[in-house]
């Protein structure tokens, strides 16, 4: 009974794995290797690499090693880490309303191709995001405005 609900599940799960636009064996350093062939011997050695070498699982987290960029570790994450990582940085460069960390926050808020209209929103909008001196205010006000 075990073996026909693992089939069916398999069986289900299948279409999304190539529609990833990588064979049965998923994604990874394997996928990499041993690109789209669905047949069984580099689906196999494919399989084989990227349980060997983790590299399945580190990809699909972080959105690397052939695998979707829907890793567990989403944008608004990124958005966060970075604020807090560098707010002493993004809120000298939003004071100024420029600067290469005002332009790396811009582009994981998605204006890469509008760098200026952005750190024109933080500059406009500084005394509410950062006179709490609290990265945590920070990523909640510039998500209201930025998103």
């Amino acid at each position: 009974m075990k073996k026909i609900i693992a089939s069916v599940i398999l069986i289900g799960l299948s279409g999304y794995v190539f529609a990833a636009d990588y064979g049965s064996a998923g994604c990874g350093l394997g996928s990499m290797l041993f690109k789209n062939n669905n047949e069984a011997g580099p689906q196999i050695l494919a399989s084989t690499t990227n349980g060997t070498s983790g590299s399945q699982t580190f990809g699909i987290t972080f959105g690397t090693s052939n695998c979707n960029n829907k890793g567990l570790i989403q944008a608004s994450m990124q958005r966060e880490s970075y604020i807090e990582a560098n707010y002493k940085d993004i809120a000298k460069d939003a004071a100024r309303g420029n600067g290469e960390y005002l332009t790396n926050l811009a582009k994981l808020y998605g204006y890469e191709n509008n760098v200026p209209a952005f750190a024109s929103l933080l500059k406009n909008n500084y005394s509410k995001i950062f006179s709490a001196n609290s990265a945590k205010v920070a990523v909640e006000e510039i998500n209201k405005i930025a998103l």
